[in-house]
């Protein structure tokens, strides 16, 4: 099917934080391929400062002067009743709610963990991790009368592999990971798909670290957020099939992440000394086996072991 096929007339598209940055990119783009988008944006700073519905209202203003359809919307989404509002408001007025794209996120200033306030973490926890579940709590009932849905969440490669100064931000995005991977499994089988995206963009959280000259201007040249845009675009539309997939887009770079064990092996009478040994011969690196769901991945260790343990019966007998 060619590129330009691929079409998302008629479809109803929530996406929060799209008054600037990587959600507003999406809304134009979405906009561009026929979709009905629904901007949200707080028009708060980095760190939850007051809010304006300017961001929301002139993403939206300028989808409509470039001949898309847009509504501009600054419901807090990290409050669940304003949450279920603006679902349910959005269903009220379209019929339906066809995607949904939590991008929504604040981003305190990097700090080490010793001096990171339990406040600091649940102030970051309450909107990512928090607004996700909010929306997602609110849409899927929705999705699933319709009997099609479309939800693209939020992650990012510090909940990943982690950064300095970062773990209340790497804490909470990992959290959204775990969350998307859940409701992936739960729906599986349906036409109601949740994944994940990575982004990398020069944003303004991006633009807030510290860092020398040079390397900024070659994260403006490499990171633009449009580049991103058309992955979130695939993954609410109807023919993609991915679900429980995080997808990372970097740079016009794009690729599948796969959490999964790498090699290991059986001892079925293991010690301290063993253990350390065993753990030290395994390879860092290799083919790694991955699961649907950790029922999927206990099942597979379970029935893995049972071969092994018979495995090792017959040879003791012979």
């Amino acid at each position: 099917m060619a590129a330009e096929t691929y079409r998302l007339d008629g479809r109803v598209i929530l996406i929060t934080g799209a008054g600037r940055g990587l959600g507003e990119s999406y809304a134009r783009h979405l906009a561009g391929l026929g979709a009905q988008v629904i901007v949200n944006d707080l028009g708060a700073g980095m760190a939850d400062g007051e809010r304006s519905p300017l961001p929301a209202r002139r993403v939206a203003e300028a989808i409509r002067a470039a001949g898309g359809r847009a509504s501009d919307d600054m419901s807090d989404i990290a409050d669940p009743r304003e949450a279920e509002a603006l679902v349910e408001r959005i269903v009220e007025v379209h019929g339906r709610i066809d995607a949904l794209v939590n991008n929504a996120g604040n981003f305190l200033p990097p700090a080490p963990f010793a001096e990171t306030a339990l406040a600091d973490f649940e102030r970051t926890w309450r909107i990512h991790l928090g607004g996700t579940y909010n929306l997602c709590r609110a849409a899927l009932p929705h999705m699933g009368t319709q009997g099609f849905g479309r939800i693209v969440n939020t992650v990012s490669t510090q909940g990943l592999y982690g950064g300095v100064g970062t773990a209340a931000y790497a804490s909470a995005k990992a959290a959204v990971q775990g969350l998307t991977a859940s409701l992936a499994a739960e729906h599986r089988g349906s036409d109601v798909r949740i994944n994940a995206i990575s982004p990398g963009a020069f944003t303004r959280m991006v633009d807030a670290g510290d860092r020398p000259a040079a390397f900024t201007e070659a994260l403006k040249r490499n990171l633009p957020a449009d580049l991103v845009a058309p992955a979130v675009a695939w993954l609410c539309h109807p023919a993609c099939a991915e679900n429980g997939a995080l997808i990372q887009a970097m740079s016009g770079w794009f690729s599948r992440t796969i959490i999964g064990d790498l090699d290991g092996f059986w001892d079925f009478a293991p010690s301290i000394d063993s253990v350390a040994r065993g753990l030290a011969a395994l390879p860092a690196t290799g083919p790694v086996r991955a699961a649907d769901s950790s029922a999927a991945h206990a099942q597979s260790i379970i029935a893995r072991a049972e071969a092994a343990r018979a495995h090792s019966q017959e040879k003791k007998i012979s």
